[in-house]
């Protein structure tokens, strides 16, 4: 699926903004103009913008409506792209049903075959978590209730727009770069209708290095992409009918006994797991807030971050392309627990072979959305998924085959399951790139008390690497810090625990060659449900919600500018 763009062949027409929003029943259908509504700002979530405690915490469905024109001319293909809502979706247009959203952080893209001079386009969204959904979730006594630590946000989170195709499209291109290991073959796939195409390459300032009549081409002395060095070169496709263009980098990847390759040399990850949080718009996207993100990565000498937990939006992927960032792009199965009902959660399957189905078809929609970037050098297929159950096996056997049948990128599953001599569990043998979720003297064991991060991690890693024998990466770690707060000797919630806490996990991992990196957690503090140790959400951020550094932040920015 191709990003809308505007050429002489394309036209683009952006429905953001403000929208009409209203709380609706189960049984609402947009037959007639919403009669009593608010104002609601898209992209973005609904509930930081209320004040209204019921509607903030509302569980259910809402509609947003928009009222819209535009030129219609003969000849064309017209299409609506919604980035992304929360969760379960249908779209109305003038109040007949267009079609479905299939998933809270994909794409709905959906044709507009009956356009009419003024048209009223009727969004209604459901937030309710099912085994149909990803995450996974269930009500009980007319409550949500999930399995995961960040806010069930809600509403039109990415960008609406209206576009145009020729009739004779260019439907999609892959471009495959390092073709049989030569780094100057590029190979390129189109889906069209259209016939004598045409391929230009130009390079980062301009200059144009290849025109060719054939998908099969050589860059010479091809200038590779990397984080010290992000070049991206740019693919036009072009024919009498239609052109499209595709910025990519030409970069291999390898897994290779315990080292993660870029252009064969080793790479050591430093960075985050993130969310898509910020005050007021919740987890609708914003560019301001995405480049604010980046420069603080920048500056604390981060190489990379995790997309935890589900697909982010392609603007940040596109600016993740161009900052030089490695991604390991990730599906949302999070929370993924009751494989087969005997779990302390409670009674009853809360993942059942729907969710497979579910979980499978979202791995190969987002292997197809971002093939291009070169910036996404991993996929994750779950987080936390309870590998102490059994039935979690079979599971994830069929999905870690799945996602080996649809993408050529290494496969991470992270885990944090920990038994007593620290080899304990059903999954840690199936992936590539074993990621750890650890909480020493936080959740696990003596909280506040530093000497048990080393005391615990060093037989729990070292364990799981003599008998997997791949390189395993911390892709979580940390502790809630109240910024402000201060203590000497450190305690826990402090600013000077949390640096104590995360130095010492950095000692401990300096002594491990078979670890590939380290993620913090969490790249900023974010909105989480309620709970005891939720102080207005989780607080393990090394910036501030709004983006300021906390204490940690300058020891890491040492650290990762040597390391």
């Amino acid at each position: 699926m191709l990003y809308p763009q505007s050429n002489l062949f394309r036209d683009v027409y952006h429905l953001n903004g403000i929208w009409r929003f209203s709380p609706v029943e189960d049984s609402y259908l947009p037959d007639q103009p919403l009669k009593s509504s608010k104002p609601m700002a898209v992209p973005a979530s609904y509930n930081d913008i209320t004040t209204e405690k019921a509607l903030k915490d509302h569980v259910g469905k809402v509609v947003y409506e928009k009222v819209f024109s535009l030129p219609l001319r003969d000849g064309l293909q017209y299409r609506l792209r919604i980035g992304a809502t929360s969760h379960q979706c249908s779209v109305y247009l003038n109040g007949a049903l267009i079609g479905h959203g299939l998933n809270g952080f994909y794409p709905i893209d959906l044709p507009l075959d009956s356009l009419q001079a003024e048209n009223r386009l009727s969004v209604v969204i459901d937030n309710r978590l099912s085994d149909q959904t990803l995450p996974v979730g269930e009500q009980k006594n007319g409550r949500q209730v999930y399995h995961y630590d960040f806010y069930n946000y809600t509403g039109i989170h990415r960008d609406v727009m209206i576009y145009t195709l020729p009739v004779q499209a260019i439907r999609d291109l892959t471009i495959q770069t390092v073709v049989n290991g030569d780094y100057s073959a590029v190979h390129v796939s189109v889906d069209t209708d259209c016939t004598d195409l045409t391929y230009t390459v130009k390079d980062l300032a301009g200059n144009t290095v290849v025109v060719s009549k054939h998908a099969d081409f050589r860059i010479e002395d091809p200038i590779l992409w990397e984080p010290s060095n992000p070049h991206l070169y740019t693919l036009c496709v072009e024919s009498e009918c239609d052109r499209y263009e595709e910025r990519f980098g030409i970069r291999k990847i390898e897994v290779k006994g315990t080292q993660f390759l870029l252009n064969d040399r080793p790479v050591y990850f430093k960075g985050f797991g993130m969310h898509e949080d910020f005050f007021v718009l919740g987890k609708g996207n914003n560019n301001a807030v995405t480049l604010r993100n980046f420069e603080c990565m920048k500056w604390i000498h981060a190489n990379s971050f995790r997309t935890s937990h589900y697909p982010y939006a392609e603007d940040v992927l596109d600016l993740a392309d161009e900052y030089g960032f490695l991604v390991i792009d990730e599906v949302p199965a999070v929370g993924m627990n009751r494989f087969d009902g005997s779990d302390c959660f409670g009674e009853g399957n809360l993942v059942t072979d729907k969710t497979k189905e579910l979980h499978k078809e979202l791995i190969t929609r987002l292997v197809a959305r971002d093939k291009n970037h070169p910036c996404v050098v991993m996929l994750n297929v779950g987080n936390e998924p309870h590998a102490e159950e059994p039935a979690s096996r079979d599971y994830y056997l069929d999905i870690i085959a799945h996602a080996r049948s649809v993408c050529s990128l290494p496969l991470m599953l992270v885990h944090c399951a920990i038994s007593e001599n620290g080899v304990c569990d059903h999954l840690s043998d199936l992936p590539d790139v074993l990621g750890l979720n650890r909480y020493y003297s936080w959740y696990y064991h003596r909280l506040g008390d530093v000497t048990d991060i080393t005391e615990s991690l060093i037989p729990d890693f070292n364990g799981l690497y003599q008998k997997y024998q791949k390189p395993i990466m911390l892709t979580e770690f940390g502790a809630d810090t109240i910024e402000g707060l201060h203590a000497l000797p450190s305690d826990a919630f402090s600013e000077e625990f949390q640096k104590d806490c995360i130095v010492e996990y950095g000692d401990v991992l300096d002594t491990m060659d078979f670890v590939i990196g380290e993620h913090v957690w969490n790249f900023a503090d974010f909105q989480t449900k309620q709970g005891l140790t939720r102080i207005r959400g989780n607080r393990k951020g090394v910036f501030t919600k709004d983006r300021q550094p906390k204490l940690v932040a300058h020891f890491l920015r040492e650290r990762w500018m040597k390391k």
